[in-house]
C-alpha cells in the first residue's frame, strides 16, 4: 500500500511540469518558416499566398489553425487559433521568414 501511495503521489507531484500553459504565446521568439533558412532569409519575398501556406503548414504541425488579419508591405498580422480560440498573436516577415509573437 505504501509502495501505491508513494507512486501515486510521485505522479501527481509531476503533472503540473507537463501542462503547457496555453496562456503563454506558442510562438517562440524569433522564430523562423521553414521555406527559408535557418538564417532567417528568403531568396525572394513570399507571396501573401506563399506565406499563408507557410504559416498554415507551420502551426498545423501543433494542432492549431490561422487567421490572417492584416497584409501590409512585407509584414502579416495574423492569429493563431485553437479550435475558436485565439492562442497567439503574429507578424510574420515574407523577407527574411521570421515569425514573432505580438501578444
Amino acid at each position: 500500500m505504501k509502495i501505491v501511495l508513494t507512486i501515486l503521489l510521485f505522479f501527481l507531484t509531476l503533472t503540473p511540469l507537463y501542462g503547457w500553459d496555453r496562456n503563454e504565446p506558442v510562438t517562440p521568439y524569433g522564430d523562423y518558416c521553414p521555406r527559408c533558412s535557418n538564417y532567417g532569409v528568403c531568396r525572394l519575398m513570399l507571396s501573401p499566398a506563399e506565406a499563408r501556406q507557410a504559416l498554415k503548414d507551420y502551426y498545423s504541425k501543433k494542432g492549431l489553425g490561422i487567421k490572417i488579419d492584416r497584409i501590409r508591405g512585407r509584414f502579416i498580422k495574423a492569429r493563431i487559433l485553437d479550435g475558436s480560440k485565439v492562442v497567439d498573436i503574429i507578424i510574420f516577415d515574407r523577407k527574411t521568414g521570421r515569425i514573432r509573437s505580438i501578444l
